[in-house]
């Protein structure tokens, strides 16, 4: 998993995933952080089995933006 900025997650939504020759993203993720800021992150399949960005105080309010369609 990683955060990265909006610009960078709504390019690989648009490439359905992918970005150079990294891993095959499955879904993309937008939250508030611990400082209200709005984030956008990156999970891979593991993460996204592990529910990686479950809400916590971390994790605000978080939204499934885009999903690898199966």
């Amino acid at each position: 998993m990683a955060t990265i900025s909006k610009e960078l997650a709504l390019k690989i939504i648009a490439n359905n995933g992918r970005y150079m020759d990294d891993p095959l993203v499955h879904q993309v993720v937008k939250y508030r952080n611990y400082r209200g800021d709005e984030s956008w992150a990156i999970l891979y399949e593991q993460d996204v089995l592990r529910d990686r960005y479950a809400p916590s105080e971390y994790v605000i309010n978080p939204e499934i933006v885009w999903e690898l369609a199966d």
